[in-house]
């Protein structure tokens, strides 16, 4: 076999892998990823933005259901769902998925810190962890108080409540704290008996 043979085998070669190159990545599925996760409190909607490696068709599941999906393909996708509840997002185009957890679009759930009381004090004075920039909110015998945390990670309210610490129907009463910011959903609710801190 002469040299000008091995050249033209071994160009053959080159072009056959060259080929099989092309093929594999023009038939690969494209990627994408989820820019965006803003939850809108007037409209209810989570609004979603993706961005595609080339244009493609979309799906969104949530809890099972497709919520939404592409009418043709395209590299950035936006879409807006309605929903309840704190489930986690599927995006997917059949071959790959993103999710998109709570944490994504819901404000962080307060934690209330210790907040004894002393013994015949009528007011109660709760502190609560809270993400910074979060419009805190406490509901207590139908009334709703209010507090934003700024540029702190905690807030502490005063709450008057007029009666006997010795009374077990006070010490059975529940409060309810929400944490709220901007662009994301109410939190889920803390709920916690007000006598676990007023001693017996």
């Amino acid at each position: 076999m002469n040299k000008m043979t091995l050249g033209s085998l071994a160009a053959l070669t080159i072009t056959v892998v060259a080929v099989g190159l092309t093929i594999k990545s023009s038939t690969a599925s494209p990627t994408f990823t989820v820019t965006q996760a803003r939850y809108n409190g007037h409209t209810h909607q989570l609004r979603l933005k993706v961005k595609s490696t080339r244009p493609q068709a979309l799906r969104v599941i949530y809890k099972g259901h497709t919520l939404a999906k592409t009418s043709h393909k395209a590299k950035h996708q936006q879409f807006n769902v309605n929903f309840r509840g704190y489930g986690t997002f599927k995006v997917t185009n059949g071959h790959l998925t993103r999710h998109v957890a709570a944490k994504r679009y819901a404000t962080k759930t307060p934690t209330l810190h210790a907040a004894k009381t002393p013994a015949h004090q009528q007011d109660w004075h709760p502190t609560v962890a809270v993400s910074k920039h979060s419009r805190v909110t406490l509901k207590f015998r139908g009334k709703t108080y209010h507090i934003s945390s700024h540029n702190q990670q905690q807030v502490t309210f005063k709450i008057p409540v007029r009666t006997r610490p010795t009374d077990q129907a006070f010490r059975q009463e529940m409060v309810t704290i929400t944490a709220k910011r901007a662009h994301k959903k109410t939190s889920k609710p803390l709920h916690r008996k007000i006598g676990m801190d007023f001693p017996a």
